[in-house]
């Protein structure tokens, strides 16, 4: 279900050239980042190692072209809009995610 979320959010922001493609971007790689650091933290946490895949490596590398346009040139205005919603969808996701366990745990 990700893949698909992902891959028609990624078809939005490469054909439409609209308002949202940029934040559409940006969602879709802090989603892609936050699963590889989840399965890495699970990881840690459970199994005591860090688990290398090419499917990690495949979804850090399309965060980082996502992500690429966004944030170079550097410049602190410019990436204001970027950082703001990397901050909102991180911060959802961790305390949805959070939720879920404690629920899980009652």
């Amino acid at each position: 279900m990700k893949d698909v979320i992902l891959g028609v959010a990624l078809l939005f922001v490469s054909i439409g050239r609209s308002q949202f493609a940029g934040v559409t971007a940006v969602i879709a790689a802090t989603i892609l980042i936050f699963s590889v650091t989840l399965k890495i933290f699970i990881s840690l946490m459970v199994e005591g190692g860090i688990p290398l895949s090419w499917w990690n490596g495949i979804y850090l590398a399309l965060a980082f072209a996502m992500l690429w346009p966004s944030f170079f040139p550097w410049s602190r205005s410019a990436n204001k809009p970027a950082l703001f919603w990397m901050a909102m969808t991180f911060g959802l996701l961790t305390v949805l995610l959070g939720g879920l366990a404690l629920l899980a745990r009652l």
